[in-house]
């Protein structure tokens, strides 16, 4: 659910936690590029308008056993037996980012939006939903190393998810880098003002105005719930990197 300026900030930070294995942290370091890609793959159903369990392997409103990406494994073999190391990096970032989604579900957007009491009705939760969201994205767009917009660029898809047409991974991969170059531009405003069918100037106004945002958020879903649920996904998603890549 967070955006994927948010995914590859953390995915970066992967790269140097010395709670991941020196081994795994060489290897992804040295596929980098494929790696950074994989982080952001999963969210490129928004171009091809697929559903997102297609690419997330599960529903919000349908329990499920194992972890997401462990079903994706098992939906799809071919992903436990990469091609390359490329591949392998590729995947691994497309488990950090199902384990950080996950994670996202469960503890925040379950229990304190789907399932909250507060706001006029979910409809009204879930516009502010994007709110927080818009707010995490332009922190992290800020965090997202000098290195980035080069790698994703330079990443060489080859066919890599079976689920996936190769030509909507290409056209995300450029999309995600138009926006993280040096000279880009961010289309977070336009992309939820299109789900949640408001202004792209509306919500950078909403999103700008502190009280407004304390009145409809922040007083019922305080600061430091929602960074104590990315430590979760980060660690999470670190468990499950680490767990991927020493099974594989």
């Amino acid at each position: 659910m967070p955006t994927p300026f948010s995914h590859l900030v953390a995915v970066d930070r992967l790269l140097t936690d010395a709670d991941v294995p020196a081994t795994i942290r060489d290897v992804l370091n040295a596929q980098r590029a494929a790696y950074l890609l994989g982080s952001v793959a999963p969210d490129a159903r928004v171009n091809a308008e697929n559903p997102r369990a297609a690419t997330h392997f599960y529903h919000y409103e349908i329990p499920y056993e194992k972890a997401p990406w462990r079903i994706m494994l098992d939906e799809n073999p071919s992903l436990a037996a990469p091609t390359n190391p490329a591949h392998r990096a590729f995947v691994a970032g497309y488990v950090a980012h199902l384990a950080m989604d996950q994670v996202w579900t469960e503890d925040m957007l379950v229990p304190y939006f789907g399932n909250g009491e507060w706001g006029a009705d979910i409809k009204a939760r879930f516009f502010v939903l994007h709110l927080m969201l818009i707010d995490m994205d332009e922190r992290d767009l800020h965090l997202i190393p000098d290195y980035a917009p080069d790698e994703i660029c330079a990443a060489q898809p080859d066919d890599w998810l079976p689920f996936m047409p190769q030509d909507v991974l290409i056209d995300w991969q450029q999309m995600i880098y138009n926006q993280i170059k040096p000279d880009g531009e961010s289309k977070t405003y336009d992309i939820f003002g299109e789900r949640v069918k408001r202004a792209a100037d509306e919500l950078r106004r909403l999103a700008g105005d502190d009280d407004w945002m304390h009145e409809h958020l922040w007083q019922h879903v305080p600061r430091t719930i929602m960074g104590s649920v990315e430590d979760e996904m980060y660690d999470h998603a670190r468990d499950s990197l680490i767990a991927y890549m020493q099974e594989h």
